[in-house]
């Protein structure tokens, strides 16, 4: 009798169990701006979006896993630029201006390849650069950043710059991400 009661305990424990070390349906989920601007899919879990007011402008961040020195975490991030926007620029002139060299930090880019994504045809390159962190405190280390960059036209002078930021160390485990964040971009239309 007891073995039966045990194992009818087991079998309504079972699927219990089974619920709970089940990984979602899906590993990244869709993610829409409160401004209405634009739409992307995220990892379901260790990133974390949000909206602020910067000085040029609106922008989206995400932050993603922590870097293992501790110094910088994964960031994405992606920015409308328009004719409001404080620091325009025509999208020939604002690549350019992303792509510039900088002996102080050895700033060096890659040259700039078409990319066919849903949202149009997108400019990426990538960016190399050596810069002191924490930059606003105390001692700080030197640090390799790779900046994964892509400028996306939106029709008249308009155009998103969307930049995920990583250690030079592990950027090649984050290029997969960049490409289906990419992927998944759709503007829809509605401005801040």
């Amino acid at each position: 009798m007891r073995t039966r009661i045990s194992l009818a305990v087991l079998v309504l424990l079972a699927p219990a169990s089974a619920r709970a070390t089940e990984k979602p349906k899906s590993a990244w989920l869709p993610f829409t701006t409160a401004a209405r601007t634009f739409t992307f899919d995220l990892p379901s879990s260790g990133w974390h979006p949000f909206e602020e007011e910067s000085p040029v402008g609106a922008v989206v961040r995400v932050f993603g896993p922590e870097d293992p020195s501790g110094l910088i975490r994964v960031a994405l991030s992606v920015r409308l630029m328009d004719r409001d926007s404080p620091s325009f620029l025509p999208i020939k002139r604002g690549v350019d201006a992303l792509r510039a060299s900088d002996r102080a930090t050895s700033r060096s880019a890659t040259p700039v390849r078409p990319l066919r994504v849903p949202a149009g045809l997108a400019r990426i390159f990538e960016v190399s650069e050596t810069r002191r962190l924490p930059a606003d405190a105390g001692p700080s280390t030197p640090l390799q950043l790779h900046h994964y960059v892509a400028v996306i036209p939106q029709g008249g002078d308009s155009y998103f710059v969307v930049r995920l930021v990583t250690a030079r160390t592990d950027y090649l485990d984050f290029r997969e991400d960049f490409i289906r964040f990419l992927r998944s971009f759709r503007p829809l239309g509605a401005r801040p």
